[in-house]
């Protein structure tokens, strides 16, 4: 359990020095701050409140449908593809540790860095509802949370989807494209099969929204919550099957 430890500090530490992560960090905070200045403007032709009790869901809802994907597809890129096709994979592999727990420190430094930007995101929408005088109470902060942390549990789902694809692929370009077109066509299909998101985690980006109703049935959001949790696993122990056999 050391050896994990020191890995996953290390993976993280070598992940934070990157500039792309900084930038990625700032946009997360900075994005949901322009946007509510921007409908804090444009409020009287809007002839409505623009920044509601509601702003930190509309947020969320664009960043697990986009923003947070993308950022998935860039780090997985970082931490998988680049370091085969630079050959500085096998540096990983020289340590005392296993390709078990590399990978699994890996994956976890992926985790921390989707959770760290719903934390900033949350904190942040927090922020501009309170200087907007928006904040309905601790009722809705709670129910917020709630969301929130649905939304980690369905994007690490979609993680675990993207570090499987990672593993067949030795440069960074390949990886992203396919991700893309993978995760677009993913997000068009149930429009032509209406069942197919059913059984697709990449679909599940909204799902945090079952969470705020109160006519989804209990029953329902543990069964939503089980398959995204076995997805994860499916999916980060398929990706770990093919990263035991990569040759560096």
């Amino acid at each position: 359990m050391y050896k994990w430890t020191a890995s996953y500090f290390n993976e993280l530490t070598l992940l934070f020095y990157r500039r792309k992560v900084i930038l990625i960090a700032l946009f997360s905070a900075a994005l949901p701050v322009l946007i509510a200045f921007a409908l804090k403007g444009l409020e009287p032709l809007l002839a409505l409140l623009a920044v509601g009790p509601s702003f930190p869901i509309e947020m969320l809802s664009l960043y697990t449908g986009l923003w947070i994907p993308l950022v998935i597809m860039t780090l997985t890129a970082d931490l998988f593809p680049h370091e085969v096709a630079s050959r500085t994979l096998k540096l990983a592999f020289l340590r005392p540790v296993t390709r078990l727990q590399v990978f699994l420190s890996r994956a976890a430094a992926l985790a921390t860095s989707v959770g760290g930007i719903l934390v900033i995101l949350f904190i942040t929408t927090f922020l501009c509802t309170l200087f907007a005088g928006t904040l309905t109470g601790f009722g809705e902060v709670l129910s917020n949370l709630k969301a929130y942390a649905a939304a980690f549990i369905a994007m690490l789902a979609v993680s675990a989807v993207f570090v499987f694809i990672a593993q067949f692929f030795k440069s960074v370009s390949g990886f992203v494209i396919t991700a893309l077109v993978l995760y677009a066509g993913f997000k068009v299909a149930p429009f032509l099969l209406s069942s197919f998101s059913a059984f697709s985690p990449l679909n599940y980006t909204d799902w945090h929204m079952l969470w705020l109703s109160s006519y989804v049935r209990a029953g329902t959001l543990i069964t939503g919550t089980l398959f995204l949790l076995a997805s994860s696993v499916l999916f980060f122990s398929l990706g770990y099957y093919k990263f035991d056999r990569t040759q560096v």
